[in-house]
This record gives C-alpha cells, structure tokens and sequence, in this order.
C-alpha cells in the first residue's frame, strides 16, 4: 500500500512533536490506627483514607485537603490477645442483648472519623459524616 508523501510528512511530524505536561493531582493514601480501651476488652480500628490536595477559595486559596475514608475495619482484643469477630460479636450480644454489637460498632466508628478529621496533619477542607459520602457539597 502506498501513502501519499504529505500523510507521510505529517506523520513524521505528529512523532516529533512536543509531550506538554498537564496539571498533576497529588493524591496520598493513608492508613491510621486507632484504639480504646474498654476494660475487659479494647476496640480497635484500622482507618484507610485518600487525601487529595487542593486549592480552598473558601480559606483564601490555601493549601487544603480532600479526605475521603475508604475503608475502616474493627478489630477486638480481649485481655490484650486478638480474638476473632463472630466470636467477640456472639458473646457481646449474650451479655448485652441484640442490636447491643451494632450499636457498639457503628457508635466507635463515628468516633474514629471524628478523631481522624481531629487529628489529621492534612487540614480537611471539610468535614463529612458517616465516611464515603459523595463530594456534592464541597463548596459548603
């Protein structure tokens, strides 16, 4: 098959052309541990998040952060040995009566957001509920 000479030029051309870079989004990602101690038992969580930086015009274009917790996983120690779940999980509910473990959980989880937004070296430009809630309202 032949080309026609001017396709061939611009071809050559395309190649040599300059890779201009684009604007860079620096995203970390950040895992943070936390605990209470509970007497009996201690409760821990291992908190997943991404931390974006960007440009606040609300706090006069200053260096701020997007966090987003992705992922954050409740573990249960009892006379400071790992003990698994279902297991912590059956016996709670036994002495504390159904939906107590729920409870229990998702109570310690708002608190580990709130202590993570709290304590974060990345000054949050916002603050979210219950984490992996949508971006809609950044601006508020």
């Amino acid at each position: 098959m032949r080309f026609e000479s001017s396709l061939v030029t611009n071809l050559k051309l395309n190649k040599m052309s300059k890779i201009i870079k684009g604007d860079v989004h620096v995203d970390r990602s950040v895992y943070t541990e936390f605990s209470r101690d509970m007497g009996f038992f201690s409760i821990h969580a291992d908190c997943w998040s991404v931390v974006s930086e960007i440009i606040s015009e609300a706090q006069n274009c200053e260096l701020t952060y997007s966090h987003e917790i992705n992922d954050m996983v409740v573990r249960f120690k009892i006379n400071g040995k790992a003990v698994k779940r279902d297991g912590f999980e059956e016996l709670y509910v036994k002495l504390y009566g159904d939906g107590a473990f729920a409870k229990l959980r998702l109570e310690f989880e708002d608190e580990v957001e709130a202590e993570y937004y709290a304590t974060t070296e990345y000054t949050p430009c916002i603050k979210r509920g219950r984490w992996s809630q949508s971006t809609d309202n950044i601006n508020e």
